[in-house]
């Protein structure tokens, strides 16, 4: 678990290329593929988390892929009534506003809230203040397009509380977003 990061933090961890997209304009992440998720000690960082929250786009994407969640509490954003649980998940639907959303979600657990993503998710969070650190690993790859990390041209002063740079070229940041 990263001290850093507060036992019961709301964080925004994500992939992002060189070049600020989170995924190609498709929603592909594809770029991650050469990077095995065992060289950023995910598993160290899943056993902190008691929760997750995502967008319909990216929860939709996770069930394809198969779901790795397992029994975490999760929620998902959107106004759909038809997506599909895998078995043994524990899913949540909401159309509740995004800052309203993980805020609430947020006081259910008492470990870290993972804003799984998608951009527009993050982005929404971040503006609502609801989003406490933003733990971002800038891959060592430009995709020149897709979607950013940062939708409607979010700006704000963040204050940098951790790097680690990994041995394949990748560097995360963690940046404390409270004031």
């Amino acid at each position: 678990m990263n001290p850093i990061i507060g036992v019961d933090d709301i964080v925004a961890s994500l992939a992002v290329t060189l070049d600020g997209y989170v995924a190609r304009e498709n929603g592909a992440v594809d770029y991650l593929e050469k990077y095995p998720i065992a060289e950023f000690d995910f598993d160290a960082f899943l056993e902190g988390i008691g929760a997750v929250i995502m967008g319909r786009a990216s929860y939709v994407q996770a069930v394809e892929w198969g779901w790795q969640w397992g029994a975490f509490p999760t929620m998902v954003l959107t106004s759909r009534t038809d997506l599909e649980v895998p078995d043994g998940a524990d899913v949540r639907f909401t159309s509740a506003p995004t800052g309203q959303a993980i805020t609430e979600f947020a006081a259910e657990t008492p470990k870290r809230l993972w804003v799984f993503g998608g951009g527009r998710v993050i982005t929404d969070g971040l503006l609502a203040n609801a989003i406490d650190t933003l733990d971002v690993t800038v891959m060592p790859e430009a995709i020149g397009s897709g979607i950013p990390l940062y939708a409607d041209g979010y700006a704000a002063p963040m204050r940098v509380s951790d790097t680690t740079a990994y041995g394949n070229g990748a560097l995360r940041i963690v940046y404390d977003l409270r004031p």
